[in-house]
């Protein structure tokens, strides 16, 4: 078995990563076209952390040989777990506050000007419903609260791993 601190100079583990990921927008989709429920603009921004860590899963998948593109992975994976665990984390809160007349969010997705994905894409980032809904629960938590809980996992588990393979590890 390889130790932890060994786990991103392996493909493997980069697999599973990339494979995570890839299942919870798979999810994410299924809630909205099949089940009905549609993002609101909070939900939109988790969706884009979900894909900042497939895209580092990606980099450390093909690059896992290569200390610089390893790191980049590593860096990339606590970035976007970090992001989305904030986002999700605020969500959560805006929807389980008491006072629920000040649960809203913007209208549409913030993205920069070079990248509109709301526009070019909007099947996949628009962002029609509204951050106070809570449409779907499953063992007392809503979407966010298991967000929360996912991001906060991804992110543990990402520190751990660059933690370990920073002083045991080579390279």
């Amino acid at each position: 078995m390889t130790p932890i601190s060994r786990w991103p100079t392996r493909q493997l583990p980069w697999l599973l990563l990339f494979t995570g990921s890839t299942l919870l927008y798979v999810l994410a989709l299924y809630f909205q076209y099949e089940m009905g429920l549609e993002p609101c603009v909070k939900c939109v921004y988790q969706r884009t952390a979900v894909i900042g860590i497939m895209l580092a899963a990606i980099i450390g998948l093909f690059g896992c040989r290569f200390w610089p593109l390893r790191w980049a992975a590593l860096i990339g994976w606590i970035y976007a777990a970090y992001e989305g665990l904030r986002v999700a984390y605020d969500h959560w809160d805006l929807q389980t506050s008491k006072n629920a007349f000040f649960a809203v969010c913007e209208s549409h997705p913030n993205f920069p000007d070079w990248l509109p994905l709301h526009q070019w894409l909007p099947g996949l980032f628009a962002a029609p419903g509204l951050c106070g809904d809570i449409d779907w629960e499953f063992l007392g938590l809503g979407m966010p609260g298991w967000m929360t809980f996912i991001f906060g996992t991804l992110l543990a588990i990402g520190i751990l791993v660059t933690i370990l393979h920073l002083f045991r590890g080579r390279g």
